[in-house]
């Protein structure tokens, strides 16, 4: 059975990347490597005031680290904020954010308010829409993504 450990990261940029070598050692290479930018968004993410974050690790049932890694991501003064889980591609150039966020639509005044924050939340991604990255072994460059590479 797998298991989780998650370490809260805070300070200045230098303790928190140092703080993250130091959690990322048993990490092999190629999860090692591919992890570097997600790291580095961890860093520039604590130095954020109003948000707390945390790097998980998922464990092997030896409680090794097994490969994967994501960011954890809370407002800190909120305490019923549901987290933003950040994880990376297989290469790591691309990071997937997913939030599971209750909203109650009991009644209309809450039923507007939900259909505002959806309407928020679309609206401040827009402009950072970008193509999902493109899944191994696929020359999406050639022939479109049903295409194989040799």
């Amino acid at each position: 059975m797998m298991s989780a450990k998650k370490e809260l990261l805070s300070g200045t940029p230098d303790e928190v990347a140092a703080r993250l070598e130091g959690l990322c050692q048993e990490l092999d290479l190629h999860e090692y490597m591919a992890g570097t930018r997600l790291r580095m968004l961890a860093v520039e993410l604590t130095q954020r005031p109003n948000l707390r974050v945390s790097l998980v690790t998922y464990l092997s049932p030896s409680q090794m680290p097994e490969g994967s890694q994501e960011l954890e991501v809370v407002f800190a003064g909120d305490p019923h904020c549901e987290p933003l889980m950040i994880d990376r591609d297989y290469i790591g150039e691309h990071c997937q954010i997913t939030w599971d966020r209750w909203l109650r639509i009991g009644n209309e005044t809450e039923i507007v308010t939900a259909a505002d924050m959806i309407t928020r939340i679309l609206n401040t991604c827009a402009p950072f829409a970008r193509k999902p990255p493109a899944r191994a072994g696929l020359d999406t460059a050639r022939a479109g993504p049903e295409r194989e590479t040799r």
